[in-house]
């Protein structure tokens, strides 16, 4: 029998999405041992799971957390590899989490995320970021790889990623209390300890979102937070604006070779939308505490650091 790995999924009001993750899950060439952990949903999510004998453990809407919730599912978790997937992804084919889970037979790697491919209906903006974030060949992070990729050094996607539990658990876990990128944080901390993190271009899901652009404001002013308040990541790792630059101007050539050529004036509105909202989350401490929620996408986060 293959090696075992949990998997753990995190769901909430995701019916659509669930149904059809799961069955791609189900699948997998290797053996799964899955952990569902639902916020208290409300459209039919949990009925459904009841209906496939899939166990679940419910928290309150009002627990959750990127990186408290995920350390739920790592305690619940019985194997060494664990596999975190949000409810939103598809995977591409049988052997995706076989594929994401190889590169953590070297001693030194501790994490590895799969290649995300555009959702069918993708936009052309959508489209492209997937492309850029995620090629077609594989690599391995290391503390060396700073020098030419930056703040990409760290960065890996819990929307489709395996862990080493033991390596995990001793740089600390998920930080609890942040506004997102929990697994960037993890990744910095262990590429700090001397450990690598792979990516796995074999390993395929379908993940995309076609954010509006009110959307890209508030998720970039969450990002601008996120950096700010956790500023030893861009200390060690240089600092986030590099990268950006490096994505628009890529951007600009993907509209180009594709011909979109009418979307530029979409491109140029969201390309400064997310500038203002990654600026002002850098700089939230000066605006009023009442106005942090309303311009956040988890704006529930705002709620829980006030009580």
């Amino acid at each position: 029998m293959k090696e075992t790995v949990s998997v753990v999924v995190l769901t909430y009001n995701g019916l659509d999405h669930v149904k059809k993750l799961l069955p791609t899950l189900a699948k997998q060439t290797i053996q799964a041992d899955l952990i569902v952990i639902d916020s208290s949903s409300s459209d039919g999510t949990c009925e459904y799971l009841d209906s496939q004998n899939i166990p679940y453990t419910s928290i309150q809407k009002e627990q959750f957390d990127h990186g408290g919730t995920r350390n739920l599912g790592l305690s619940l978790a019985q194997n060494e590899l664990v596999v975190f997937l949000t409810q939103d992804v598809i995977l591409d084919n049988n052997d995706s989490v076989e594929f994401l889970i190889k590169p953590l037979q070297l001693a030194d790697v501790a994490m590895s995320f799969g290649r995300q491919l555009p959702k069918q209906g993708a936009s052309v903006l959508s489209e492209f970021a997937r492309l850029n974030n995620y090629p077609e060949k594989s690599f391995i992070k290391s503390l060396s790889s700073v020098k030419e990729l930056g703040i990409k050094t760290p960065w890996i996607s819990n929307s489709f990623a395996a862990y080493k539990k033991s390596i995990l658990n001793s740089i600390g876990g998920f930080p609890s209390n942040l506004i997102m990128c929990e697994d960037v944080f993890v990744g910095a901390k262990a590429i700090l300890k001397g450990y690598k993190i792979a990516y796995v271009a074999e390993a395929k899901v379908f993940h995309s979102h076609n954010y509006s652009i009110v959307e890209e404001f508030t998720r970039y002013f969450d990002i601008g937070y996120f950096y700010n308040s956790e500023y030893w990541i861009l200390e060690n790792f240089s600092k986030a604006e590099a990268e950006g630059l490096k994505f628009i101007r890529n951007e600009i050539k993907y509209l180009n070779t594709k011909k979109k050529w009418l979307l530029l004036p979409e491109f140029l509105i969201r390309t400064t939308v997310k500038y203002v909202g990654y600026n002002l989350g850098k700089y939230s401490k000066f605006l009023p505490d009442r106005l942090k929620p309303i311009i956040s996408m988890h704006s529930y986060y705002w709620k829980k650091k006030d009580s």
